[in-house]
């Protein structure tokens, strides 16, 4: 059995990497959200059980350690951004680790004793992801993705450790704008429910235990909350919205929730408040299920009735296409579905601007990239995080796109993947552009 394991790691291992490109390509490692997965490699990594974290034609996922095999792994799909950008000279990878690991992989934070590493395993939704597998040696990864834009605490850990000395100074690019959905399973089969907005606060605060402690005719049965234990973009956005829609919120049966019961966090358990030392979410919610990446939650919600996440819409309507099988929640009538737009104005685009520590509403705050530290200025591009809360449909996120300025070895190949994502016209269900110059001048002018 070891035997035949290893042979069929060394046959795929070589098929892999036995891929035809051009002597002069460049074979682009990146990762990092599972967010914008859906628009960037397409949703073939929904089909493998447990879902794909790494789509790729020349990377390997690693081997489970628990089975034996290897980690299900996809290839990017052709008609999606990475998918026509490969179609040119060079290739591009993406491992979906959660926003907080992304990050970590590229500025080389701190891991056990080391740093973490592009070489580590991406694995799949069964294990915890210890990198974005590049090639063994490869410990600097090309570009990352993350929904929660970089802060003052991620210019000091890149300042102050390895990857500044190989690579200098930082590029953070909005990349694309995008719905949290609601991922819901009651009894089975697909609804629909229009939820308000104190069924939401009333839920994810965890004074409704049951749903029969909605406003709405619901059955009493307890109240499963699927929440991200990783470090997630995603959770950074919904929690903003929490934030700014349940802090010091009277609800339906008279509680009124602190004025800073939620903070805007990439770390759930940390956005929770008023929990104290010691506690997690099972101390909060009459049921508490923690997942991994948007593929995890709705991998949870859809095996546990009267269940319910928080997801990207995109990974939710991949699993209704073409059948509707995951019921997820409307608020007050605003439904992630619709084709409604996402509207940034050029002014929404702050340069030179990192996000400090949340205020005493819980809500991000923002300071200038000179009061962090520091790094090259004129490459740090942010949306403003207000706008997120503006939107026509109500939780909305921004996914940026992150890689170094001076000593990038691939700086033409980055440069070119990040125009094929800024220029992308045809989207997905639950994605819109973010189409401002700054943008791309940013791209033009930082990436060498």
């Amino acid at each position: 059995m070891i035997m035949n394991t290893v042979l069929k790691k060394a046959a795929l291992a070589a098929a892999i990497m036995s891929a035809p490109f051009a002597a002069s390509a460049a074979n682009l490692v990146g990762g990092g959200a599972s967010l914008p997965a859906v628009a960037y490699v397409g949703d073939g990594f929904t089909v493998p059980d447990p879902q794909a974290r790494l789509s790729s034609s020349v990377l390997f996922a690693g081997i489970n350690p628990g089975t034996g095999m290897p980690y299900n792994q996809v290839t990017v799909d052709g008609a999606s951004i990475f998918g026509v950008y490969n179609q040119g000279a060079n290739n591009a990878s993406y491992c979906q680790t959660g926003s907080g690991t992304g990050k970590r992989v590229l500025l080389g934070a701190p891991n056990n004793g080391g740093t973490w590493s592009a070489d580590g395993a991406c694995g799949d939704y069964s294990a915890t992801p210890l990198g974005f597998s590049a090639q063994s040696g490869q410990e600097i990864p090309d570009f990352a993705g993350s929904d929660s834009p970089l802060t003052a605490d991620d210019i000091a850990t890149f300042n102050g450790g390895t990857r500044d000395t190989a690579r200098t100074n930082l590029v953070q690019v909005p990349a694309l704008g995008a719905y949290i959905g609601l991922p819901l399973q009651m009894d089975g089969g697909f609804v629909k429910p229009d939820l308000s907005e104190d069924d939401v606060c009333g839920i994810f605060s965890g004074e409704y235990q049951s749903w029969a402690d909605l406003s709405g005719n619901y059955a009493n049965q307890p109240i499963n909350v699927v929440y991200r234990e990783d470090g997630s973009g995603t959770v950074f956005a919904f929690t903003q919205y929490l934030a700014n829609t349940c802090n010091g919120r009277t609800l339906n049966n008279n509680v009124t929730l602190s004025s800073d019961f939620f903070l805007t966090s990439e770390n759930y358990v940390e956005a929770l408040n008023t929990l104290l030392p010691g506690e997690d979410p099972s101390d909060l919610y009459a049921v508490a299920t923690p997942a991994e990446g948007n593929g995890g939650i709705i991998a949870e919600v859809q095996a546990n009735t009267w269940s319910i996440g928080f997801a990207n819409y995109s990974n939710i309507d991949a699993e209704n296409t073409p059948n509707e099988i995951l019921g997820y929640a409307t608020i007050n009538d605003n439904d992630p579905s619709d084709d409604a737009s996402i509207s940034v104005a050029p002014s929404d685009i702050l340069l030179d601007t990192v996000l400090g520590d949340p205020g005493a509403n819980g809500l991000p705050s923002t300071q200038s990239l000179a009061s962090a530290g520091g790094t090259e200025v004129g490459c740090l591009a942010v949306v403003n995080p207000a706008i997120q809360l503006t939107q026509s449909y109500p939780i909305v996120a921004f996914t940026n796109l992150l890689t170094y300025t001076n000593n990038n070895p691939n700086a033409a190949a980055v440069e070119d993947l990040f125009e094929a994502v800024s220029d992308a016209s045809s989207l997905p269900a639950g994605y819109a552009a973010v189409d401002a110059a700054a943008i791309d001048t940013v791209i033009s002018t930082c990436i060498n």
